[in-house]
C-alpha cells in the first residue's frame, strides 16, 4: 500500500512549522464519505490556524490544515445514501472547530456536508468554492429580505466579498461596493453588476444594510435602524446597535445542502469564480508564498 501525505503541523508558529509529509490514512466514521484528493483553496483562516491565532477547538497534534476540498469518492460507510464510488463532490470542513483538515490525499467528512458537483465543472473551479461560497452566502440569509434596500459590501474585490456582491445582485437588490484601490474599483465597475465603487470610504449614513467580507469597519455607512453583517469573526463594530441597528456575524455551518445551491448558480452562470494561480499540493511552500503576494487571484492545490 502507498504511503498517504498531508500538508500538517505539529505546533503553531506559521508556515515554517508547516510540512508536507506521510500521515495516517483518516477513518471512515459512520455517517461519512472517504474522498480522494483534487484540489482545495488557500484561505486566510489556513494561516490563522497555523499561525496560532486561531485554535482548533477538536483533535489533537499533528494537525492537517485546509477547509476546501473537491475529489472522488474512493469509500462509502454503511448506510449512506446519494453518494457512490467515483462520484465527484466538493465539501468544507469546519477545521478551527473539528481540527479536520483537507490538504490531505485522502479527506474523510460527513455526508451532510458534501455536495455532488459537475464533472463538466474543473476542480480548481470547484475548490474555490466552499468556504467562500457558504460564508457569502451565510451573510446574505443574515440580512434576510432585501427588498428595495441599498447594500454596501465592504471588500467586494476579495474572494468572500466578490461572492457576496453576485449573490446579491441576482436578488436584484441594489448593491454598492467599497474597495482598497482604484485598480480594483475599475474592474469591479466595468462588470456592471454594483451602482456605485468607492475607494477608501463610503458616503456616511447612506446604507440599509452593510456586508463587511473584509474586517473593516464601515458602520459610519449605515443608516440609523440598518443591518450589519461582517463575515470575519471579532470584527462586529461595537456601535452597531445603537440607533436601532442590528449586528450579526456571519457563523459559518458545514452544509451540503447549500453548496448544493451554490452549485446550481455556478452552473446558470449567476456566479463566477476567478482563474486562481495553481501549485501542487506538495509544493505547499511555494503555494502560501503565491497567496501572500497575490493580486486578486486565489491560490488553489492541486494533488
Amino acid at each position: 500500500m502507498s504511503p498517504m501525505y498531508a500538508v500538517q503541523f505539529d505546533f503553531p508558529g506559521g508556515r515554517e512549522t508547516l510540512s508536507y509529509r506521510e500521515a495516517p490514512e483518516p477513518t471512515l466514521g459512520a455517517g461519512e464519505v472517504m474522498i480522494g484528493f483534487e484540489a482545495s483553496s488557500i484561505n486566510p483562516a489556513d494561516l490563522k490556524i497555523s499561525g496560532g491565532r486561531i485554535a482548533p477547538r477538536a483533535g489533537t497534534s499533528p494537525f492537517t490544515l485546509g477547509w476546501d476540498v473537491a475529489g472522488i469518492v474512493d469509500q462509502v460507510a454503511p448506510g449512506v445514501e446519494g453518494f457512490r464510488v467515483g462520484d465527484r463532490v466538493i465539501g468544507m470542513s469546519t477545521m478551527a472547530s473539528t481540527g479536520r483538515g483537507t490538504w490531505s490525499q485522502l479527506v474523510s467528512l460527513p455526508a451532510t456536508s458534501l455536495a455532488l458537483a459537475p464533472t463538466r465543472i474543473d476542480p480548481t473551479v470547484l475548490a474555490q468554492l466552499p468556504l467562500v461560497g457558504l460564508t457569502a452566502l451565510k451573510a446574505v440569509d443574515e440580512l434576510g429580505p432585501l427588498p428595495d434596500q441599498t447594500v454596501l459590501v465592504v471588500g467586494a474585490a476579495g474572494a468572500v466579498g466578490s461572492c457576496v456582491v453576485q449573490l446579491l445582485a441576482r436578488l436584484g437588490v441594489e448593491v454598492h461596493a467599497l474597495v482598497r484601490t482604484r485598480e480594483r474599483a475599475d474592474a469591479l465597475a466595468s462588470e456592471g453588476q454594483v451602482t456605485a465603487v468607492y475607494t477608501g470610504e463610503a458616503p456616511t449614513s447612506t446604507f440599509d444594510a452593510i456586508i463587511d467580507a473584509a474586517g473593516i469597519d464601515a458602520a459610519y455607512a449605515l443608516r440609523p435602524g440598518g443591518s450589519y453583517v461582517t463575515c470575519v469573526p471579532g470584527t462586529l463594530p461595537e456601535s452597531v446597535g445603537a440607533g436601532g441597528s442590528i449586528g450579526a456575524t456571519a457563523i459559518v455551518p458545514e452544509s451540503g445542502a447549500n453548496l448544493a445551491t451554490l452549485l446550481g448558480f455556478l452552473a446558470d452562470g449567476s456566479l463566477s469564480l476567478g482563474e486562481p494561480s495553481v501549485f501542487r499540493l506538495s509544493d505547499i511552500d511555494a503555494a502560501l508564498t503565491a497567496f501572500e503576494n497575490r493580486r486578486a487571484r486565489r491560490t488553489v492545490l492541486i494533488a
